[in-house]
């Protein structure tokens, strides 16, 4: 009895000590974002103050200088969000529409190739973005697409295709076989089978796979940075106008820097159930 007793007293012991150093490590990795709003709200004139100034009052001067393009950025902010969000959809939606059906293909059974295959297209996200930017850019500019939404559409879904294919396929799998048979039985077609059985219990994995894209989608830099100028810029690509041989606006730059992480960290928050489910679906049996 006493040794039951000093086990479950060391297993407590071990959960807190887990659970204090989890909180401790978010602390600390909230600084930097923290330290970030705490100066976008901060006058220009105590801004750029060494030491920092902890005790001020709150102006939303940053904020409006963004969002009306003031000094600094040549295109509003509004302009660059509405950018951003339209991308974002764009390559979600196609990403989503392509993914779907390619998982379900890879999960038949008459497919022999489908392991491989499956494979393969994961391998690909290991691929670097950045040795495709200059050819994306030659062919983008011979069709006369730079700078528009199509030319970063199409590339976030192309490099997004690989992760949401894998949860997609992995999800398809975890449903039992049984279910699609006995549907071809009653005369279903492959795509009644898939509208109407597989898509009902995939909506869970298409959530997170959505999820997913949009949150890569929305932070990417270096394909909006490379293939556009004003018309399809997108708001990360305008937070590098606050810097220049001047100096640089902290207060604009900070203040830029938290209305692109808002929407996204707002979304994780909301949703952060529907993606550990999506992720977890069909790990333990």
């Amino acid at each position: 009895m006493s040794s039951i007793i000093v086990t479950g007293q060391r297993a407590s012991v071990s959960r807190a000590l887990s659970r204090t150093l989890l909180w401790v490590w978010l602390v600390v990795a909230m600084v930097p974002l923290a330290f970030m709003v705490l100066t976008s709200f901060k006058p220009e004139g105590i801004a750029r103050d060494i030491p920092p100034k902890w005790f001020f009052v709150p102006t939303l001067e940053n904020y409006t200088r963004v969002l009306q393009g003031g000094a600094g950025s040549s295109v509003g902010f509004d302009r660059l969000l509405f950018n951003s969000v339209a991308i974002t959809l764009g390559s979600t939606l196609l990403t989503i529409a392509v993914a779907v059906p390619a998982a379900y293909a890879l999960s038949l059974r008459q497919f022999r190739a489908r392991k491989a295959l499956s494979s393969w297209i994961l391998s690909t996200y290991m691929f670097p973005p950045i040795v495709a930017v200059i050819p994306v850019f030659i062919y983008a500019g011979k069709l006369g697409v730079v700078d528009t939404y199509p030319v970063l559409i199409i590339p976030y879904a192309a490099f997004n295709l690989p992760i949401a294919v894998w949860i997609l396929r992995n999800t398809i799998l975890q449903i039992p076989y049984e279910i699609q048979e006995a549907a071809f039985v009653d005369g279903a077609s492959r795509m009644q089978v898939l509208t109407r059985i597989i898509w009902p219990l995939l909506v869970p994995a298409v959530a997170t796979a959505a999820i997913l894209s949009a949150i890569l989608s929305w932070n990417e830099f270096l394909f909006a940075l490379s293939l556009t100028r004003s018309a399809a810029k997108p708001a990360p690509v305008g937070v590098q106008e606050f810097t220049g041989m001047f100096g640089t606006q902290w207060g604009p730059l900070t203040a830029a820097g938290t209305v692109i992480i808002a929407p996204i960290l707002v979304m994780t928050l909301v949703l952060r159930r529907r993606i550990v489910s999506g992720l977890t679906f069909g790990a333990v049996k």
